[in-house]
This record gives structure tokens, sequence and C-alpha cells, in this order.
């Protein structure tokens, strides 16, 4: 048997393990299909207070437009001051006063400032000081701080009724931290039959009693999901295990911030999803100066990309507040928003409810390997179409078989899933990109009639489904809770846009100007530099590098070219029309472009064929960059991209129509 069947033999059982894992991860995602809408508390009191309602009249409002949950954070020193229950400056501020009036209002606070000596009071200028004449709150933080202060940083002051505290800590950041909840906005948000969903905030030094105290309290008020406030998770960094074992017995699952590639998550999510089962729910919101910034209906359209493109299923809304607007105006603008994506979920197929974590998924080491055994196999074929003899080819497979088993079956699985995942989405669109070229030079070289029609939607269809292989290999390996939730993801991106593409011209010269051999290759590529230079082609190569530079910036999820306001509103029409809105890059250039290189290798121009083949390299490799996102809905990654083929055929059939009705009237006219 010839190697080319036996690699195809392995590329084969490769896809048919993918495509069984990808109806398993399918399956798993069909089952995540409840979205839940949550509204943030804190901007909720700020609408209240805005438009002259009540807080329980303005959640009734929205509950009836949809609301499910709200989300209640930890009471903070500024909450507290903006509430009017503490006073809240500077021990310099308060001495300054005290010399001009020995009378503060809080013996407590004055006792202690009798105490200090002028060194001292300038020494401590920048502590905090709270006053408060409420027993409660001074219970509150009493036993809030004391937990979160270290005993030489916190001063507690009682005197006949006048409470105070001193507090050494840089006041710009310590009075937004999180001192624990006030139970009374758990009691109000669950009344009202809302799903409550605390945002507990970590704090240097919690002990097991602080982690077991805060899931007490969501027993309490039979939380399901919580989704941590600040920069790290519960119990970050040395508690990470306990905590998570009481969220696991309890039942409680966790919000997980959907943030850009390459941002943080919050510190330890990573270690806290992983020891309490993957038990997480993608959350994304909009953040409280972009919600003041855009109109509701942008807000409500990047809520739904969330849903349709990241499987988000907890929608985090802050309230939008008009102060120019009428009271009647910013309650209805919230309900409307909240009405507008409750059919959007609906429409795109989901529920909306109190959502449910993704159940876990995982693959066996043996899977990996058979899929991996299958992008080795596509890789030697790959080298095989450059020339490289059978016996380095058979030496390489083994090579690589057995180091990348070894990678997969070790504690670097991480990196080796990775690396084939890579590979994968590299070798897949170059065999395909290298398939058009062998056809390109079948039709150039024009031995027989061949019909258009039939030959350019085989060529298409073959091209982009040996792409597709490599996108289902991909979806398949990294069908993991970790890359789904994207607590981990993809990498490479930007090499897997390139690399296909410096393929495409190294074998276009091979192949298409028979440059078998070294030295013929060299040869072509100094009549390739000798060449006479018209303005046309400076034109030619100057577009091109405009639209390569546009292109390589537009890759990743943070692109350095954004897309612009006109380019936005049609991808929001084709999202609300197709749902799975096919990529632009693909339907628009790529996939049109391979037919239209078909037509010019019909036509005998090399040049043409060689231009228009780089934009359809670019349709037949942006396939597997849809799939490399994993945290995607793999049903609208396979309808986006086939609908991209068929509109993209259509769109190039239609401009080879025309291309074709001008070049017959421009030789009619000569």
């Amino acid at each position: 048997m010839k190697l080319r069947k036996i690699l195809v033999i392995f590329i084969a059982i490769s896809l048919v393990v993918s495509i069984f894992v990808d109806i398993n991860r399918i399956r798993v995602e069909n089952n995540y299909d409840t979205v839940e809408i949550v509204g943030d508390l804190k901007s909720f009191k700020y609408l209240a207070s805005a438009t002259g309602k009540d807080l329980v009249s303005v959640l009734s409002d929205m509950k009836s437009a949809g609301l499910i949950g709200v989300a209640v954070n930890e009471v903070t020193l500024e909450s507290l001051q903006q509430s009017g229950k503490i006073s809240l400056s500077l021990l310099k501020d308060v001495g300054n006063l005290y010399l001009l009036s020995s009378n503060l209002g809080n013996v407590a606070l004055e006792d202690y400032l009798k105490s200090l000596t002028d060194k001292e009071r300038e020494q401590y200028g920048n502590y905090i000081v709270v006053t408060t004449k409420d027993v409660k709150i001074f219970n509150f933080l009493k036993e809030a701080l004391t937990r979160r202060v270290p005993e030489d940083e916190l001063k507690v002051l009682e005197k006949r009724g006048s409470y105070a505290f001193v507090i050494n800590k840089p006041k710009d950041a310590f009075i937004t931290k999180g001192l624990g909840f006030d139970e009374s906005d758990l009691e109000l948000v669950k009344s009202l039959g809302f799903d409550v969903i605390p945002r507990i905030e970590n704090f240097t030094g919690i002990k097991d009693k602080d982690i077991k105290d805060y899931v007490d309290i969501l027993k309490k008020f039979d939380v399901k999901t919580v989704i941590f406030n600040g920069t790290d998770v519960l119990g970050n960094p040395e508690k990470i295990s306990y905590a998570a074992s009481l969220f696991k017995k309890n039942g409680i699952n966790v919000g997980i911030i959907d943030v850009p590639m390459g941002k943080k998550l919050q510190d330890g999510m990573n270690k806290f999803a992983k020891f309490d089962d993957y038990r997480g729910i993608k959350v994304f919101g909009v953040s409280e100066a972009e919600t003041q910034k855009y109109d509701t209906s942008e807000i409500v359209n990047r809520w739904y990309r969330g849903i349709i493109e990241r499987n988000v299923r907890i929608i985090y809304m802050r309230a939008k507040i008009d102060n120019s607007k009428s009271a009647a105006y910013n309650i209805q603008q919230n309900q409307s928003m909240i009405e507008d994506m409750t059919k959007y979920i609906k429409k795109a197929g989901l529920k909306a409810g109190i959502a449910k974590p993704l159940q876990q998924i995982h693959q066996s080491k043996l899977t990996e390997i058979l899929i991996s055994l299958g992008v080795i196999a596509g890789g030697l074929l790959l080298l095989q179409m450059l020339g490289i003899g059978e016996y380095v080819l058979i030496l390489l497979g083994l090579l690589g078989a057995v180091l990348t088993s070894s990678v997969l079956v070790s504690r670097f699985n991480d990196l080796g899933v990775k690396a084939v995942a890579l590979a994968s989405s590299i070798i897949f669109p170059s065999l395909g990109i290298g398939y058009f070229i062998d056809k390109m030079k079948e039709i150039l070289d024009k031995k027989k009639n061949l019909s258009f029609k039939y030959t350019s939607l085989k060529i298409f269809i073959n091209s982009l489904l040996i792409s597709f292989i490599g996108a289902l290999s991909i979806a398949a390996i990294m069908a993991d809770s970790k890359y789904m939730l994207k607590i981990d993801y993809f990498r490479g991106v930007k090499v897997s846009f390139v690399l296909p593409l410096v393929f495409y011209v190294l074998y276009y010269i091979i192949k298409i100007y028979n440059a078998n051999h070294w030295k013929t290759f060299m040869e072509r590529i100094k009549e390739f530099l000798n060449i006479d230079i018209k303005v046309w082609h400076l034109v030619a190569i100057a577009i091109a590098g405009i639209i390569g530079i546009i292109y390589i910036s537009r890759t990743g999820n943070e692109p350095i070219v954004k897309p612009t306001e006109l380019e936005l509103k049609f991808r929001d029409f084709l999202e609300h029309t197709l749902v799975a809105r096919p990529r632009t890059k693909e339907f628009l250039i790529g996939d049109p472009a391979i037919i239209l290189g078909i037509y010019a290798a019909f036509k005998r121009s090399k040049a043409w064929t060689f231009i228009m083949g780089i934009f359809a390299s670019i349709g037949i490799l942006s396939i597997v960059n849809t799939f490399s996102h994993i945290e995607s809905v793999l049903t609208i990654a396979i309808e986006r991209t086939v609908i991209a083929w068929v509109l993209g055929a259509l769109i190039g059939m239609i401009a080879v129509f025309i291309v074709d009705k001008i070049l017959k009237n421009i030789k009619r006219e000569y």
C-alpha cells in the first residue's frame, strides 16, 4: 500500500473520531440552553434615586419585563457613606477641624485625637477615619474590619454612643473594598422572587471560618450562582481548594466573567473551576461607562452576540440612566432592553430562566492521540506535496507520533493539545490551498475540455472541505470544559493566518512554474525579480499591501483596526436575519475569490490566478479560525461556515458572469 493511502486512512480515522467527539460536544452545548438576565442591584438603586421611585417599584417593573436575577454587591465604606450611614474622611482633615473646634460631635474620636502627639498626627495624616452613631453599623464594621485589617493597622473607638474607626489603608483603594453583605439587600431581592446572585469579594488573610460564613449566607438565601467581585476568586491564593470544595458540596455554581483573549481572568479562576468540577456559567456584561455611552440597541446587540457567539448564559445588566430624560422614559428604556433581549434569546432557540452550568466534558488521552495522528498524517501529506521523499516522511511520521503521544499522556497534556490544534489550523488549510493550486495547474495546462461550472464548484467544495477537516479536529481535541468556558484558549491565531499564505506563495511558484528542484526554484525567483514593473503592478502591490495589513491587524479578539460603524450595522443585520452570521472575509472575499481564481485559470492568466489565489487562500484558512474559538457554540460555527460557502459560491458565480460580460464587450470593441 502506498504511503499516501496510509496517510489518508489515518486522516479518515481521525476525522471519524473528531465527528463523534463533536456530536457529543453539541449535545452538551444543547443542554446548556438557558440564558439568565441579571440586574446589578447597585445600578438599579441609582435608577430608583434618579427617577424618584422606590427600589421595590423599580425592581418590580424590571421583573415584569423579564429580569430574572439580581446581583448583590458587598457593602463598602463608600456605599455606607453615600447612604449617609457613616462619615468618611482623612485623619489630617479631622485633626485640622479639631484644632479649630474641639467639639467634633464624636467623643470617642475626640479622646483619640487628644492622645496623639503632634508628630503622630502628622505621621497618621492619611489614615482613614470612619465615624457613626448607629450601633448596628458599628457592630457590622467592627466585625468586618477586624477580619480584613491587621490589628496594628486598625483602631476601634467607642464611647458614650459615639463610634469611630481609624484605619491605616490607602483611602481611594480601601473604601471600595467589600466588607460583607447587608442581609436586608439579599432578603429584599429574595422576597421579590428574583434569583439572588451575590458578588462575593475575596480579601487578604481570609480564613476557613470566613469562607464558611460566606457559604452559610449563600445556603440561607438558596443561592445557586455566585459571581466573584474584584480581581480574584474567593480563597485566592491559599484557600482556593477549601472554598471550591464547599461550593461543590453545596451545589453552588460560579459565574465566569467573559474577557477578551489575552486578558486575565480573575486570579485563581482556573484552579477554582477545576476544584469545583467546572460548575461554570459564562457571564457577559457591558461596563458602566459603555452602558451610558451606547444606545439601547447597541447594548442589546452586544448581549445577543455574547449568547450566540461565545456561549454566554448570564447577561449582566447595568441600568441605563439618562438624566436629561423623564423618569418614565428611564424606566421604559431599561424595560425595553430586557424585553428585546428576551425575544432574541428565544429567537436563538434558547430559553430565558435561571442559568445552569455547562455539563463537565473532557476527552480521553486515546481520543486525543487518535485525532493527533490524523493531524500528523496531514502534515506528512503536505511535505509530500513539497517533494520530500518517502523514507524521510516515514521517519518524521514515527518520530512525530511518538513525541506527540508522549506529550499528550504526560503532565504537559495542555501544551500537547494546543500544539496539535495549532498544527491542524496550519496543515489542513495549507492542504486545501495545495489542492486548489494543483487544480489550477491542470486548468492552465488545459489538456482536455472542462466545464467551468462543474469544475469550479468541485474545486470550491473540495478545497473548503479539506480545511473543514482541520476545523473539526480542532473543535474535537479542544472539546474540554476549560476551553469551552474560556478559562483557557487556543493560541497562535496570527500564526495560523500567516503560514498558509506563505505556503500558498511557495507552492504556487513550485507548481505553476514547474520549480520542482531547488535550483529551478531559485531560477524562477530570479526571473520574477527581473521582470519589468508596470504601473498596474505597483498599484496591485500597494492594494495588496494595504489589504494584508488590515487583514493581519483584524485577526484575533482585539484587532488593531476596528470594524467601521457601517460594518457593525451590517453584522447586526446578518446576525438578526441569519442568527449564524457568516464571516465577512469568507463570504464576501475569500470564497468568491476561489471561483474567480478558477475563472482566471480558464482564461490562462497566471497573474490574475495568482492574485485571486491569495484571496481564495483567506477563505480556505478562515474556516479553522472560526472553529478555534472553542467558547463559540459549535452548531453556530458550522452553520455560519456553510452559509458562507453558499453565499460565497453564489457571489463568485455572479462576479464571474459580470467579469465575463465586461471582457466580451471589451474584446468586441477592439
